[in-house]
This record gives structure tokens, sequence and C-alpha cells, in this order.
């Protein structure tokens, strides 16, 4: 039949004739078709297999079913109603040979293996579906078995309906029922949505399910300017899959293809009267299209910086497949946050973002555009754009004592985007950048910094400020503003004396009147700064500082508070050297017991001790017995008349104060 395409097919192999089949191998063929339709996917149930299906013709009909139970009826007993007529005949379970010869249905060896096969049920379930496929795809054969008859002499436009029975041994069995109103046949549904996934050497073909009274499928496959050749298995009896019942999937792979090379698909159907559909539109599957993609791979962005502002310019290698549109660029601030930054042309090797901030952690992922759409991020790098250049410092910096003993530092906000500032604090407005004492540990977001003046009366002092950028690179201290502490007067304490001791140093002094309200002390350190030691209440007139190391000289003054917190004049000065005396362990409490069995010896731990060493005196002659790390030893040997000795013995090996015990 015509089909509206421009091209006649060629097939891949010989068509199925069944009067080319050998009588022996009739079944297996049969099965041999089946393996591969397994293979490809399997056999789904045909429309007729549990009833009768009919189809219009002009002035007649054509009716089709299967086998009953597998095995030849005596007759079929068919019965018609329609017309305003009820018409019931006799059909063999198999035409006459001499018919089915004359007919060219089947070959005499046809006919007799079918005659003798069918006589008894057929039991292998894989030799009884090659027998069925084989039934299905040969209308010879099915008209020879009378599962394939015509009705004729009926009207056109009146309805029919048919109910046949198997008879066998005087046993009936319901083969169906079905209806039909004769008059031009339907077309035979065409598969629709076409569909391909070509891989490298086979492409897979997906269609919608065609339905009505169709069976099966055929498939077409031209390359190039080729004509199309028939894909076997031919009929395909595809499989139904749980997951989309109404597609059919069919793999191109009983030769590997060709890779990088465009092949040309059509599909037909074919119902069970053997009538086969109009094929689909031309579908061009490209194996090129498996092929991996070339890998464009990011490597380490380059940071600059113009005019405060950050810039990051990625660069990878270039690709070029034709199947790539463009590369689209990725930004986010995780791999799991990427979103289109932009697009560059295909075969394209760098992107500069310029919509950067300071200091701020991207990702950034590189893809591919394709006709199918995005790739997604396919090489991904990590940027911080830091800017090593210094930040200006702040200016009009300003100080204001709020009390004689808070001053209150202000300044205007520096350009950029600082993370904070730096305050720093110099005896005099030219005291050297790497003297300078810092006031804040870290950087502060603030431009007012309220401080608390723990310095002496009358004392200089200079404050600057330093920019913290936002990559975190600290700027040269700005202009200094300088701060002398207020005198308020009043009568001053004595200092009397700084007494060296043992790694501290004493400082005494007393009160011209009556105790204040708080006492200051002030101590002067090796490296020259001034720094408050001590705030305590009024009524000490005693300090002891433990924060000094010897050698050094140490000068320490003393101010005191009133009520209102104004602050005093200084006292006098008064330094020393704090002492540096070093303690030996010694040997405490030594005695000597004995049990009977021997000497045993006890003395008092020392803190400064790591071991004890015991010696013996015995006859003019010493011998060490042990050194033990517990205050106590037992001499199992011991005589009356030795003379015990213990030495302890410092970490560091050197020997403390000993002592001896006589053992009577």
């Amino acid at each position: 039949m015509k089909n509206g395409n421009d091209f006649k097919p060629r097939r891949t192999h010989a068509p199925l004739r069944p009067q080319h089949l050998l009588v022996a191998s009739l079944v297996l063929l049969g099965m041999g078709q089946a393996q591969d339709t397994l293979r490809k996917g399997g056999m789904a149930p045909d429309p007729a297999k549990t009833g009768v299906a009919a189809l219009p013709q002009p002035g007649g009909a054509l009716l089709h079913w299967t086998l009953t139970e597998g095995v030849l009826p005596d007759t079929y007993r068919l019965i018609r109603k329609g017309g305003g007529a009820t018409v019931s005949r006799e059909l063999p379970g198999i035409v006459p040979k001499a018919e089915a010869i004359k007919n060219d249905w089947v070959t005499a060896q046809q006919y007799d293996f079918l005659k003798a096969k069918l006589a008894k049920p057929v039991s292998d379930p894989f030799e009884k579906l090659g027998l069925q496929l084989q039934l299905l795809t040969s209308a010879g054969m099915a008209r020879t078995l009378n599962l394939l008859i015509t009705e004729t002499a009926l009207r056109d436009g009146t309805r029919y309906s048919y109910r046949v029975v198997a008879v066998r041994g005087g046993k009936e069995t319901l083969v169906g029922t079905a209806t039909v109103t004769p008059g031009a046949p339907p077309a035979v549904l065409a598969p629709g949505k076409l569909s391909a996934s070509p891989e490298r050497t086979r492409v897979v073909l997906a269609w919608q399910r065609s339905g009505g009274q169709v069976m099966a499928y055929r498939v077409y496959r031209s390359e190039g300017s080729a004509e199309p050749q028939l894909l076997q298995p031919s009929p395909y009896f595809p499989t139904v899959e749980p997951a989309q019942p109404d597609r059919v999937t069919f793999k191109d792979d009983a030769l590997p293809l060709k890779p990088k090379t465009k092949y040309s698909y059509q599909v037909a159907s074919l119902d069970l009267f053997g009538r086969e559909s109009a094929r689909t539109a031309v579908l061009v599957a490209d194996t090129g299209d498996a092929e991996p993609f070339p890998r464009a791979s990011l490597v380490d962005p380059v940071i600059t910086f113009a005019d405060g502002r950050g810039r990051v310019t990625l660069n990878w290698n270039a690709v070029k497949d034709p199947r790539i549109l463009g590369l689209i660029i990725y930004r986010g601030s995780s791999p799991d946050t990427l979103l289109p930054l932009g697009e560059v042309a295909a075969g394209s090797s760098t992107y500069t973002d310029t919509g950067t901030e300071e200091a701020k952690s991207y990702v950034y992922g590189l893809g591919y555009k394709l006709a199918a759409g995005p790739s997604g991020p396919l090489s991904i790098r990590g940027a911080q754009p830091l800017n090593p250049a210094q930040p200006a410092p702040p200016k009009d910096l300003s100080a204001k004592l709020e009390d004689a003993n808070t001053l209150i530092l202000s300044w205007q906000p520096a350009p950029g985007n600082p993370i904070g500032y730096l305050v720093v604090r110099g005896s005099a407005a030219n005291t050297p950048s790497d003297k300078l004492v810092s006031v804040t540990p870290r950087p502060i977001s603030a431009t007012t910094l309220k401080l608390r003046l723990d310095a002496s009366p009358g004392t200089g002092m200079a404050f600057r400020v330093i920019t913290v950028s936002a990559s975190g690179v600290s700027g040269k201290p700005g202009e200094p503003v300088t701060v002398v502490t207020p005198r308020i007067g009043g009568d001053a304490p004595t200092l009397l004396s700084v007494e060296p001791q043992n790694s501290a140093l004493k400082v005494t002094w007393v009160y011209s009147d009556t105790a204040p309200a708080q006492v200051e002390v002030f101590r002067q350190n090796p490296q020259g700064d001034l720094v408050l030691v001590a705030r305590l209440p009024g009524a000490t007139t005693a300090f002891t500082d433990h924060n000094v190391v010897a050698p050094f000289a140490y000068a320490y003054l003393v101010t005191t508070l009133d009520t209102q917190g104004k602050r005093s004049d200084p006292s006098n000065v008064g330094s020393a050297v704090p002492l540096n005396i070093t303690s030996t362990p010694q040997i405490k409490a030594l005695t000597v017991s004995t049990d009977g069995k021997g000497a045993t010896l006890n003395w008092t731990a020392d803190q400064g001790a790591a071991s004890y060493a015991v010696y013996r005196m015995r006859g003019g002659r010493q011998e060490r017995l042990s050194v033990v790390t517990s205050p106590t030893y037992t001499d199992a040997l011991a005589k009356a008349g030795d003379l015990y000795r213990v030495v302890p013995v410092e970490q560091s090996g050197i020997q403390g104060q000993e002592a001896t015990v006589a053992f009577k």
C-alpha cells in the first residue's frame, strides 16, 4: 500500500516468505524471531489474543483471531447476526491441503508440519511463543489455519456482530466476539512523537504507541542519501514498559553504528491484518552527539584593582566543537549557589568580572551553551579580590577632654569600605611608627573612641588613627593629635620607698592629710613607657608589684583620686631593681628506724627536688645505694654503726642541702 513517502525501502535482510522456510525449521525460525524480539524488548500481548478482531471492507469484513489453547480444533462455528438475519457456518480447523497450496498460502511441507505440530498442544513456552509470532507475521499460515477469513456479500453501513466458537472432540470453547460495519477500512494509526537518543555506536529510538489493532512496528534507517533499510526484527513486537506504558523503545544495535555519523529513521505501524501505516517524518540522529565534549578548564583567576574597584579575570583553554554554541560564566558564594553571570562566544578563552566587592569570596563556574540547553558549571574556581594597596588614613582627627580622666577621639571616615580603624599612641607627635603603642587591640568600625587616661597629670601624649582596608591591609598612621593630662592640683602623696624583694618591688607612701577616695600607682618600665599598674582604695599605703624582672630597674610614682575622680599632682619618683634570690632544695627531718629487718630512712619532701640520692658510709667507705623520688628508703643490709647521707637533686642536676643520720 502507498504510504506517502517519496522513496522505496530497501530491506537489510530478505523478507520472511513462508514458502522459503524448510519444514523442519518452521518453528525454529519463529523462535529465532522471538529471540530477536525479546532481545529488543520482548513481546506484548496482541489485541486479538483474547477475542476476535474485525476490519471493515467494502461489502464485507476481515476477521482475525488466535489459535485457541495452542491446538487445532475440529471446526470453528461462525455465527453472524445483522441485516435482519442470523447466519451460522462451520469452518475446518485447517483448510484442505489442496486449497492452501493452490492459494499459495503455504507449501505442502509446511502444511504437513503445521497439521502434525498443532495436533496436540505445544508445551514448551518458548517454542509456543515462536509459533505464535510466526502465525501473526504470516497471513498465509493464518488463512491456512482459518485464523484469518474474509466475509463477503455484506451490506455497507449495516452493523454485524460475530461470535466464534472452537469445537474439539465435542467440547465448545468461545474464541471471542466482534462487531463490524462494512465500508471503507480505517487507516492504520501511525506512531507518534518519534525521538532518538544517539550513543557512540548505537541509537535508541522511542515513540508513542499507536493503539487500536496495531500489533507491531517496522523501523527504517538510512545513512546519508542511501535508500532506507528495513531493520530486523521485522515486524517488531514491543513490550509494555511499566514506567512508560504508552512509549515503545527500539535499540538499533544489531551491528555497531559508525561514530560521528548521521542516520535517518522512520517508523511505521503494522496491524493484525498485515497493513502498514504511513511512516513517521524522518528523524535524524547523529552519533557524533554522543562523543565526549572537549573540556574547558578554568585556571587561577587574575585579580587587579583600578580606581579602588576590583576586577577578576577568568582564563581557560579555548575549545572548538560545533555542538558548543557559546560559553556561560557562573558566579556564586559557593558551588551550590552558582548562577549565570555572563556569556561569551564559542572559542573564547577569557572573561573579566568588573562587578566584584573587595575581600568578598566568590566561586566561578564555566559551562557550555548547547542546543539542548545549558550544560551547567563544568569547571569551578574560587577567587577573593584582595587589594594589596595601603588605604588612606582618616582625616580631621580631634581630641576632647570630657573630664580630667576621660578623652574622646573622633575623625572622619576614610574613603572606600574599610573594616575599621586602629588607634595608636606615642609620647609625642614625632614618635616613630615602630614605637607607637596600640590603644585598640583590634580594628573598630566606629569613628569615635572614648578613652580612660591612665597617666599622671601633666603627661603629654599623641594619638593617631590607622585605616584597615576591607582586604585586611593596614595603612600608614594619620596626622597626630596631642593631649596633655590636666593638672588638677591638690596635695600630692609622698612616696617613701621602693623596696627590692625577690622578683618583686614593694612601694610605700603616705598622705599629707586624710586618705583620698582612691590611689593610683604608676610604673615606668625599662623601655621608658609609663603605665598604670594599680588603682587601690585610698586607705592603702603599700603595693607590691610582682610583674617585674631582675636585673632591670623600675621607677614609680603615686597619685590620688577624690570622690569625683579628680587626680592630684604626682608624688616624687622612686626606683629600684628587684632581687633574684634562688632557693635550693634541702633535706629536713631525716630519721632512721628499724623493724628488725633493716634500716628505714624517712624525710620531708621538698618541692624543689626532682629526686634523692641515698649513700651509706661503712668502715670509711661510701656507697651510693639508690636514687629515689619519694622521701623514704629501706636498706635491708643495714648494720649498726652505718652512717646514711641523703642528697636532694633538682631537675637540672644541681644538688641541694644534704643531711646525715646514723643507724645504731
